[in-house]
């Protein structure tokens, strides 16, 4: 390939672009205008269950089983005081059940203390009554007779009350969410969020502060979520545009090389989410940071080339307009290369089917390419304005400034000792190569987030007590025929499932159907504790359910449906570890299948969530990164039309992969929704440097046919801009990574491990790249050896 063929036409290209510079800023202020229209109809999006693509298999056994016993998501409240049997305890919990009854949105039943259909046997067999009287006791001996009736059931009692009377749980069971199309039409902000909001505006509420409400449950916890990290984005981001600034005024001296960056930046993202809302494009709430950082990183590394090379030919010869065209004739292909890489990089997480991570991939690339096209297009253009200046006596295209000497002195030593070089290298990938294999995925908050990120800490003191929960997951039975869900020996075969899961470490409680037959069955027979047990036959099944329906009892259309044709078995989890999760519901899944033959066993729930999207995680990012390796290295050769060059410039954009996944099985970060990003992202952006080396390279070994002197020329032409691009793009991380001390895990592991990755991609670059390209003569046989005589 003639790279100064190429380089021709772009340099034609900039001549047309200054001609035209006005007409270019105002098609770029108009377009602006329209992202920001569009913009504003982007929705956020927050449930885990749009976390699956539609069709997906998890996703069908959802709808399946909200389609017969409605939401699964509910909201629990944990309160506590000294003594929760006091007459002003108990009004206020009653106060703080009836307003989340009365206030929630899509509330379908309160459980708590004050509100519970509580079984109590009468002359007519049994009514329907409440533990705590519409009147609450004053006197001690009526408070002492709440009390006594509330701990009278320890199978209720145990989801209630704690055993001192100093917690107390509240249940909140939601109806089922609309649908996207529904909602969107009147309002932004999803069901679950708005569910979230509404409780946290509750709980807060100065007159229930004397029980200390805490809040748990997903559409609580994605609410939390969502502002916690609105605010920690506007801080990192904050600290990354300082960063910014001032790297790019000490690297450039010009505020054109602090303009020029944001311009690209903001303009990049605005385009991008202005799409997105205009197509109702899906957006993830914790994803979302990642188009943004990244389009800070790709657009201060394009404009550091184009301002390192339009800085050295200032010096040569001062004339402005010249230095445009110059520099976009030497530079513009290569970052054009660089952004349709990194942009074909990103799409192969379209592979991966979990939409936040599949979307990363469409936002990302998009975010890219209009940086890359502000760039080419705006950048220019704001240099080709000013004056001339008087350029650097003596000043040439071979004469050095102290950085460039420095990286000419750096490719001397790798001239001179490619084999030390290469042997460190191969150590390095077997090492950390075998912590490649030690990494494991978590979608645990406690891991992805950590207990510093106050929201979290919460959640998880309510998780630990002796009555809150936080995750859950339902296991569905559905027979063969309708009426076999009353049958005794499928209840007995249910309660053996249940004394099964019970045996699992992480369960903390379970709730069925039987729950509400053995109390039944106990209260009907005077109360004898004998009786708590399954009725013997179906006749006594069906006449108890229907004293209980005809007492006005409705709970137990959660846990049996109409046809009496599905059982539900809910499961909540003291504690969460993804790996001994995965490993108890297979082991439940396959129980329950070999207690029900004939049966259809379905999980739903956030474990079997977590559980879908970790293998999905897991194989996604190998596909992601081998379809990113295979294509890049195609467009390699194709572009530079040798099958070797695409090779040798594959291996050293590996390096950086192996280093990340390396640390991170090493120190056992976990693979989550933003560390699984990292490595396909961080190939798509250390190819980037090696294309510019190898191009580069390829132009001199062209002019010069000598490889040593084609390798310290480029060094000399491209090496500080290397260097720059990689030093600022990883001060950016570090400033996402706030401070490095972020209390959020996963924003520090996330920044963190850039930096590693761009880092080590420079050290590859400096070090590997060009021992490869001198060792393999990839550019084909030298034709002069005597590199003096070049020089001259």
């Amino acid at each position: 390939m003639k790279i100064e063929r190429i380089n021709e036409k772009f340099g034609l290209f900039a001549g047309w672009l200054l001609r035209v510079r006005w007409w270019v800023l105002a098609v770029f202020a108009a377009v602006m205008m329209l992202a920001v229209m569009g913009v504003k109809k982007m929705v956020v999006q927050t449930s885990f269950d749009d976390y699956f693509i539609k069709g997906d298999p998890m996703l069908v056994k959802t709808d399946e089983f909200k389609a017969h016993f409605g939401n699964d998501y509910f909201v629990g409240v944990l309160t506590e005081c000294d003594n929760h049997f006091t007459t002003q305890n108990l009004e206020t919990l009653r106060d703080l059940s009836n307003e989340l009854l009365d206030s929630l949105s899509y509330v379908d039943k309160i459980t708590s203390l004050t509100d519970i259909e509580f079984l109590a046997g009468n002359e007519e067999g049994m009514a329907i009554a409440q533990i705590v009287p519409e009147v609450i006791p004053k006197d001690k001996a009526g408070l002492d007779s709440v009390k006594q009736r509330a701990y009278s059931k320890p199978e209720v009692a145990r989801k209630l009350i704690s055993k001192d009377g100093k917690l107390s749980w509240i249940v909140i069971k939601l109806r089922p969410f609309p649908a996207d199309s529904i909602w969107k039409k009147e309002t932004t902000v999803s069901p679950d969020i708005l569910t979230g909001e509404e409780v946290d505006r509750i709980i807060h509420k100065p007159q229930y502060a004397s029980l200390h409400p805490k809040a748990t449950g997903m559409p609580y916890v994605s609410q939390q979520k969502v502002v916690f990290i609105g605010a920690e984005m506007g801080r990192l981001a904050k600290f990354a545009i300082l960063i910014s600034i001032v790297v790019m005024l000490i690297m450039t001296r010009s505020m054109r090389g602090v303009v020029a960056p944001f311009i690209g930046t903001f303009g990049g993202l605005l385009v991008t989410f202005g799409i997105a809302g205009a197509l109702g494009l899906y957006v993830d709430s914790a994803t979302s940071i990642i188009p943004v950082i990244l389009a800070f990183a790709v657009s201060i590394a394009y404009n550091i080339h184009l301002f390192s090379f339009f800085g050295k030919r200032m010096l040569i010869h001062g004339r402005r307009k010249q230095a445009v065209v110059e520099t976009f004739t030497e530079t513009g292909w290569p970052v054009f290369f660089c952004g349709m890489t990194t942009i074909v990089s990103l799409l192969s997480f379209l592979i991966v089917p979990i939409r936040p991570v599949a979307y990363i991939g469409i936002h990302t690339s998009l975010c890219v390419l209009f940086v890359m096209l502000t760039t080419m297009l705006v950048t220019p253009v704001l240099l080709s304005f000013g004056r001339d200046k008087k350029p650097k006596p003596n000043f040439t295209d071979n004469s050095d400034t102290r950085w460039s000497g420095i990286m000419v002195r750096i490719s001397a030593f790798d001239l001179h000792n490619p084999k030390m070089i290469l042997s460190v290298f191969v150590l390095c990938c077997v090492a950390l190569g075998i912590g490649v294999w030690r990494m494991e995925p978590a979608f645990d908050m406690e891991r992805t987030m950590g207990e510093k990120v106050p929201y979290v800490n919460k959640l998880l003191e309510v998780s630990h007590s002796e009555l809150g929960s936080l995750y859950s997951y339902d296991l569905m039975v559905e027979f063969p025929e309708d009426g076999q869900a009353k049958l005794p020996e499928n209840l007995h075969r249910l309660e053996q499932l249940t004394k099964l899961t019970e045996e699992y470490p992480l369960t903390k409680r379970t709730t069925s159907i039987l729950d509400i037959l053995k109390d039944l069955n106990q209260t009907l027979n005077d109360g004898d504790r004998a009786y708590y047990r399954i009725p013997d036959t179906e006749d006594e099944v069906a006449q108890m359910m229907l004293l209980y329906e005809n007492a006005g009892g409705t709970e137990s259309e959660y846990w049996m449906d109409y046809d009496y044709r599905r059982l539900r078995l809910m499961v909540e989890m003291s504690d969460y570890n993804s790996g001994e999760a995965e490993r108890e519901l297979a082991d439940i899944e396959q129980r329950a299948a070999a207690l029900f033959p004939g049966a259809k066993i379905t999980a739903v729930g956030n474990l079997p969530q977590f559980t879908t999207m970790m293998q999905y995680l897991v194989r996604g990012q190998i596909q992601s990164f081998l379809i990113s390796v295979l294509i890049i290295g195609m467009i390699l050769m194709i572009v530079f039309q040798s099958v070797r060059i695409g090779l040798i410039g594959l291996i050293p954009n590996l390096f950086p992969a192996i280093c990340v996944g390396g640390y991170m099985g090493w120190s056992g970060i976990p693979l989550d929704m933003m560390t699984a990003c990292i490595i396909p992202m961080m190939l798509g952006m250390a190819v980037d440097d090696t294309i510019h080396f190898i191009n580069h390279a390829k132009l001199e070994y062209d002019r010069t046919s000598h490889y040593q002197t084609a390798i310290r020329r480029t060094f000399r032409v491209v090496g500080v801009a290397i260097v720059t691009t990689s030093v600022i793009t990883s001060a950016v991380f570090a400033g996402f990574a706030g401070f490095m001390d972020s209390c959020c895990l996963q924003f520090f592991n996330f920044g963190w491990l850039a930096v590693i990755g761009i880092m080590t991609a420079l050290i590859s670059d400096l070090f590997i790249t060009p021992v490869l390209v001198e060792r393999f003569h990839v550019f084909g046989k030298e034709k002069i050896n005597n590199s003096k005589q070049i020089e001259k």
